[in-house]
């Protein structure tokens, strides 16, 4: 087992080598098309989140430009994707040279360390979580000792933040010294500029109705889950509540339940038609327009819908496990402000709370905690940035 494992390992570096003397190759031998854009999203599982909204923003200012999606599986995306873009494979030649040949880069995760770039390129980072509940990349690790180091703080040529607590995290998870837009998360620009056709729409494509009021219950992963890749138990009691809003608000709810991308998915999940599992549906953003109520656990979902005047839950049943086990927090969660329940009971009073107070009032209060400065026009200054660059001004 140790002889294949440092196989596996050495055959790594050997194809991470050969793929990055192909990108330095191609780079020089056809040079940069400055009307070129990369965009990833959670290193290619989906068509979603801040590069999804920045794409869509630029083809509409500037439908002339070249928009380029690496996907693991782009077969699978056609139905998703405007025709517009262009698909390629993951980490296929044709990628590769996309990468090393367009004037502009845009992901939500870290880059992979056999990528080349070159001087005249431009990499804007849209990190997915502009604030975290839990600490990330170098911050997770013991005194920072990272097994794998970071290109962003060599490479990044900007990163997008929403907040004063965001820059300083990827300050010290990526140990970034560069520039910032300090415009807000792109994804969130429709949470800011509702929408009723667009919410309605969502709801369509979920066949639900128009009237339906929406509990999304989307909770983090946890690290055996993932690394067995096994469904991920939840201890929650969902037709309970159901059965609590329905009585308290004398409407209809249903439950939409995510399971974070990185598990196969949720155990546990009851049935009928009052529950629907939205785990493989493509936009986390899309479900937060519709949500009428989130419960989560330590997702940073919860502080891109303190932006509305929606009520927000933190369900922490096991939160001196995941520290201990998962993941260590940036601060004391019970300072911020959020509605925290630990068990069922306090679940349902959570629930009678956010309903009795004034919640506007309660998330203001919350972005005040983060220094959240989003203003729901984050996607069009991200593709003025571009497009500035490309006149060869500066971002102001």
């Amino acid at each position: 087992n140790w002889k294949r494992g440092k196989l596996k390992i050495s055959s790594k570096k050997v194809f991470g080598w050969i793929k990055k003397i192909y990108m330095i190759i191609c780079n020089k031998i056809y040079g940069i098309n400055n009307r070129s854009v990369v965009f990833i999203s959670f290193g290619g599982k989906s068509y979603s989140d801040n590069p999804k909204a920045i794409s869509e923003k630029l083809h509409e200012i500037n439908p002339e430009m070249k928009i380029i999606w690496l996907f693991n599986n782009p077969r699978a995306k056609k139905t998703v994707v405007p025709e517009y873009i262009t698909c390629y494979r993951k980490n296929s030649f044709k990628a590769l040279k996309a990468l090393a040949t367009s004037k502009f880069w845009v992901d939500n995760f870290n880059k992979p360390l056999y990528v080349y770039k070159s001087k005249k390129q431009v990499y804007i980072q849209t990190w997915h979580g502009d604030r975290a509940f839990k600490k990330i990349l170098y911050d997770a690790w013991p005194n920072g000792r990272r097994p794998e180091p970071l290109l962003e703080s060599e490479i990044c040529d900007v990163i997008v933040t929403g907040s004063d607590f965001g820059e300083k995290m990827y300050r010290s998870a990526f140990r970034y010294r560069g520039k910032y837009l300090r415009v807000g998360s792109p994804r969130n620009d429709s949470l800011i500029n509702t929408d009723q056709v667009r919410i309605n729409r969502i709801k369509s494509k979920l066949a639900l109705h128009e009237d339906d009021k929406i509990v999304l219950y989307a909770p983090t992963f946890r690290k055996k889950a993932a690394k067995q890749k096994v469904k991920q138990k939840i201890d929650i009691d969902l037709l309970g509540v159901i059965h609590k809003l329905n009585t308290l608000t004398n409407n209809k709810w249903v439950c939409l339940v995510r399971a974070h991308s990185a598990v196969s998915g949720l155990e546990g999940i009851p049935g009928g038609n009052e529950i629907i599992d939205v785990t493989e549906y493509e936009d986390m953003a899309d479900l937060l327009q519709i949500a009428d109520l989130l419960i989560t656990d330590y997702s940073s979902s919860a502080t891109d819908l303190i932006l509305t005047n929606k009520p927000i839950i933190l369900y922490h049943s096991d939160y001196e496990e995941y520290k201990q086990h998962d993941r260590e927090f940036y601060y004391d969660i019970n300072m911020t402000g959020f509605f925290i329940a630990k068990n069922q009971e306090e679940l349902y009073e959570c629930i009678d709370s956010a309903f009795k107070e004034d919640t506007a009032a309660r998330n203001k209060k919350i972005r005040e905690f983060y220094g959240v400065y989003e203003s729901g026009e984050a996607s069009t200054k991200v593709v003025e940035y571009i497009l500035d660059q490309l006149n060869g001004s500066e971002f102001s």
